[in-house]
């Protein structure tokens, strides 16, 4: 968490341990009431560190994350926004797909969520046939002609 004039900017980190890899290949669904399915391991890694994260209270808060990091991140954003506190934006650098259905997207449709991919970057093709929280844009040049993880190295974005 960092402070800046604009309020406080909560920073969620890419896959980074065995509790993270879980977490992402946990790709069944979990039924959030007022937003539909979603991906029961990114809202599992979310749920585990809610309290302290949302201890911060209504002031304004922007979400950030790489990979994993920016499914947490949109996550905490639906989170928040269904308690009445949505966040003040939320940016995602090679996020992965959060739902099935089009739940997420409907409930943050008023909320700044701004979604990068860089090249083209393998994690925010998966799961295949979800849905984004937002539309990606579209950064950099693909390391290689087809779809590829290099591309999602943090490095390149």
């Amino acid at each position: 968490m960092r402070h800046t004039d604009a309020g406080l900017v909560v920073a969620f980190p890419r896959t980074n341990n065995a509790a993270c890899w879980v977490a992402d290949l946990d790709a069944l669904t979990v039924d959030v009431p007022g937003v539909g399915a979603v991906h029961r391991g990114f809202w599992g890694a979310w749920q585990a560190i809610a309290a302290p994260v949302t201890a911060a209270g209504a002031q304004p808060v922007t979400r950030v994350g790489h990979s994993l990091g920016a499914a947490i991140a949109i996550l905490a954003a639906v989170s928040l926004t269904l308690t009445g506190l949505p966040p003040a934006a939320v940016y995602g650098f090679g996020p992965p797909r959060v739902s099935p259905d089009l739940g997420v997207r409907t409930l943050l449709a008023r909320v700044p969520v701004h979604l990068y991919r860089n090249g083209l970057d393998v994690v925010t093709d998966l799961p295949p046939d979800w849905h984004h929280a937002a539309l990606l844009t579209h950064i950099g040049a693909p390391a290689l002609p087809i779809v590829n993880i290099e591309d999602h190295q943090i490095a390149c974005y």
